[in-house]
């Protein structure tokens, strides 16, 4: 489990972390990006670049059973702000929280990435 650092927004960063095993620091320079992260370009571009095969899943009304394991979420609270978790092993760890026990179906999932090594 990788920890975004406390009051950052670098839960895309920790969630390449843990698929990759790269330093979360080492993958903010490299996308030469230090704020969030956006599935489709950034998180896409750098799995891509290590040789990960990435599909991007967007539909309406997914839901969390549906999701492959190692998939990284994209999932949306009431006030629309956006956050990434990472399935694993059929458990969503949250790079904020930890292992995520049940507040993943009071949330909206927008698109996650489905990723093949």
């Amino acid at each position: 489990m990788v920890e975004q650092p406390l009051f950052s927004k670098w839960c895309g960063h920790a969630c390449i972390s843990m698929i990759t095993g790269d330093d979360i620091l080492h993958i903010a320079k490299k996308l030469q990006n230090y704020n969030e992260l956006s599935l489709e370009k950034e998180v896409m571009w750098y799995l891509y670049d290590k040789g990960f095969k990435v599909k991007l899943i967007r539909k309406f009304d997914i839901t969390p059973e549906e999701i492959p394991n190692n998939s990284i979420v994209r999932i949306e609270d009431i006030n629309e702000n956006g956050h990434f978790v990472l399935k694993q092993n059929d458990v969503f760890k949250d790079p904020n929280v930890g292992i995520v026990l049940n507040y993943i179906n009071r949330k909206r999932i927008t698109h996650y990435l489905e990723i093949e090594e």
